[in-house]
């Protein structure tokens, strides 16, 4: 299907990309120079390289410009040759950027539908498994909300060691609409940020997206 959308918004772009071509088409519409190239014949998984090409070929059309993504010591992605910030996240086969000029962005997307039950309990402070059981059962949809919204945090922040329980604080209303905001704290020994996150459904695909000047 390829772009599903490009959306500007009032300072960045998401990218959409869903996933349905062959790794070989791909390739042959991204013609990677020889330096990115080397890295994607080290790929193994069809999946992780379809969505390698993916990420830059969407890129491309995002901004119009021939751009390169590196990483940094953190595994954060950087873009190489262009002004701004990127971040990026893939679940079954969809790909999406959030491209901001100024600002750290952060995006996640999960399928809304995938169970994080057992996990919760590491991600979530008592505050917030509380927030997420309705009639004294957990609402995973609520769960996966918090899960998405604290994954795009992480990758916004200055941090790599970071306890999603415990630094990471969401307060989200009950989640009944497509699309709406919640807000988060992040907390760290040094600094305490403040962040206003925004969360659409794109049929089973939940995506949590927001930026933070750092």
């Amino acid at each position: 299907m390829a772009v599903k959308f490009i959306e500007h918004l009032e300072e960045g772009v998401i990218g959409f990309w869903e996933i349905s071509e062959s790794t070989e088409y791909l390739i042959e519409l991204l013609s990677p120079k020889h330096e990115d190239f080397e890295h994607f014949l080290l790929l193994k998984n069809e999946l992780r390289k379809k969505e390698w090409l993916a990420v830059r070929l969407l890129l491309k059309q995002m901004t119009g410009a021939d751009s390169r993504i590196s990483y940094d010591s953190e595994g954060k992605p950087i873009l190489v040759n262009l002004p701004g910030y990127i971040s990026i996240s893939h679940s079954s086969n969809c790909a999406v950027i959030y491209f901001h000029p100024k600002e750290h962005p952060g995006i996640d997307i999960e399928l809304v539908t995938r169970n994080v039950t057992k996990a919760a309990k590491r991600f979530l402070s008592e505050k917030e498994w509380s927030d997420c059981t309705i009639n004294d059962q957990p609402s995973n949809k609520e769960m996966m909300l918090r899960w998405c919204a604290k994954e795009a945090v992480f990758k916004m922040v200055p941090c790599s060691n970071v306890d999603f329980a415990s630094q990471i604080i969401c307060i989200a209303s009950p989640f009944i609409c497509d699309e709406g905001n919640l807000k988060a704290t992040f907390c760290s020994e040094i600094k305490s940020y403040n962040i206003t996150l925004q969360y659409r459904l794109i049929g089973e695909i939940l995506m949590v997206w927001g930026h933070l000047k750092i």
